[in-house]
């Protein structure tokens, strides 16, 4: 039996739906881990996170972090 539009344009949303969301957890998975990587950084005394650089003054971890909100940014505004 065919499905009518109503139901097919349904099944096509719920397709779209669940790919977004699949989407959005492994953003969320990617933060997470980058959040877990910031948490064990070196901390001088008053509890500040040391953010190492090179000579050049290129830093990996915020390298990372930009990089990871540019491709996460759903509206343009990243950095």
């Amino acid at each position: 039996m065919p499905l009518d539009p109503a139901q097919r344009h349904q099944i096509e949303q719920d397709v779209l739906t669940a790919a977004w969301e699949a989407e959005r957890v492994a953003a969320c998975d990617a933060a997470i881990a980058l959040l877990r990587e910031i948490a064990d950084l070196e901390r001088d005394d008053d509890g500040d996170v040391i953010l190492g650089a090179d000579a050049n003054g290129h830093n990996d971890l915020r390298s990372r972090i930009a990089a990871f909100l540019a491709s996460h940014d759903q509206y343009g505004n990243a950095p």
